[in-house]
């Protein structure tokens, strides 16, 4: 009896030492990750800021499943109006009222969540926004734009950090998880997106859970939308950039080619089937960034239609032709080439084939890695 309950205390202990270790690393963890409910207000704001009622609806839906409440929802579409106009903001507010008529219908309950508490009565609006843009910039924010026009100056402090970001019905990290979504789905705000991650940090997000960012904006809005953020945040953050400029494409980008004659991942679409009153036949090709054909000849002409993206095509012996959206290629029967992706970017055009029943591929050598990623430089 004594030996198993020397035995037991031993594996007790074990098991309380083991726990220990354990924690600290699990806690650190769960720091760095975004929760469901933080993960929510990501495709809210990127959808609001694009216009996109339909995917913000089901996104709103989600956001309510996943533990936001019903004021904070509307105080992420009202603290968005700042980023993205009002327009946008309001129609984000209408588009819930929707939803929550929708789920009360259905007999669901959503939690109202808390109401925002007065503004501090002992500071004016200009004095709060000053210490809340300076504490999450770093330092006072002064000089050029705000120099130049003051009335703009006074409009950040006053109402954007003074009268919205002092409510206090989300937290800092919650305006600034909607305002880097937001941003990051509007084109041509960089610098902007690029401040805003140092407000974030200093907001309380740690660098992890603001790359968080990126795999939901990619998961649940776009890669557009994914690209933009991962670009700005590897530049601010001196992280190696690889991700390709996805291309928006208006024909269908089809299967993932398993054919041996591509490097990397090219996706193919048959649009047009050759038959006897056509023959010809016409695919949509889209090349991941990087990827490329192997060299090759058709015994027939091909056509390509450039579509969306940027990319590369090389007769032998012969300069690198740089492509983009409208270019058009005729190529020759019986001269050797290839194409493809630039390094950086998708690529899609259109590849035109006339009597494919008698215009046959030779496949040849792979292109030399080398010799590509020098066309990229």
């Amino acid at each position: 009896m004594k030996i198993e309950c020397f035995i037991n205390k031993k594996m007790w202990i074990a098991w309380v030492l083991l726990l220990a270790l354990c924690n600290p690393l699990m806690a650190q963890n769960m720091e760095n990750e975004l929760t469901k409910r933080q993960q929510s207000i990501i495709p809210i704001a990127a959808f609001t800021a694009k216009g996109d009622m339909k995917n913000l609806s089901t996104s709103l839906n989600k956001g309510l499943d996943n533990g936001l409440t019903i004021n904070e929802i509307k105080e992420v579409l009202t603290h968005l109006y700042a980023y993205t106009g009002f327009p946008r903001s309001l129609n984000g507010i209408n588009c819930f009222m929707s939803v929550l008529k929708e789920r009360t219908d259905k007999g669901i309950v959503d939690e109202t969540g808390k109401e925002a508490t007065p503004l501090p009565d002992n500071k004016s609006s200009l004095e709060l926004g000053t210490e809340v843009q300076t504490r999450l910039s770093g330092n006072p924010v002064t000089g050029g734009a705000m120099n130049f026009a003051p009335a703009i100056d006074y409009y950040l402090k006053a109402h954007l950090f003074g009268d919205i970001f002092g409510r206090d019905n989300i937290s800092e990290s919650d305006r600034e998880l909607a305002t880097l979504s937001a941003l990051s789905a509007l084109e041509g705000t960089e610098g902007q997106l690029k401040s805003h991650l140092r407000y974030a940090n200093n907001a309380g997000l740690s660098e992890m859970q603001i790359w968080n960012i990126v795999d939901v904006l990619k998961e649940q809005v776009g890669n557009k939308e994914a690209y933009r953020a991962n670009k700005v945040m590897s530049a601010a953050y001196e992280r190696k950039f690889s991700m390709g400029c996805p291309i928006e494409d208006v024909f269908p980008k089809g299967r993932i080619s398993t054919a041996d004659y591509f490097t990397g991942t090219v996706w193919n679409q048959r649009l047009v089937s050759s038959d006897s009153v056509t023959q010809c036949q016409t695919s949509n090709v889209t090349f991941e960034a990087g990827s490329h054909t192997r060299r090759h000849i058709h015994t027939g002409t091909q056509i390509l239609l450039c579509t969306a993206g940027k990319g590369w095509y090389q007769e032998q012996g012969q300069a690198a032709r740089e492509l983009q959206a409208g270019d058009v290629v005729v190529i020759r029967p019986g001269v050797v080439h290839w194409h493809g992706a630039s390094a950086s970017h998708e690529f899609s055009h259109l590849s035109v084939i006339p009597n494919p029943e008698k215009n046959k591929d030779t496949w040849l050598e792979a292109v030399n890695e080398e010799d590509y990623q020098l066309l990229n430089h």
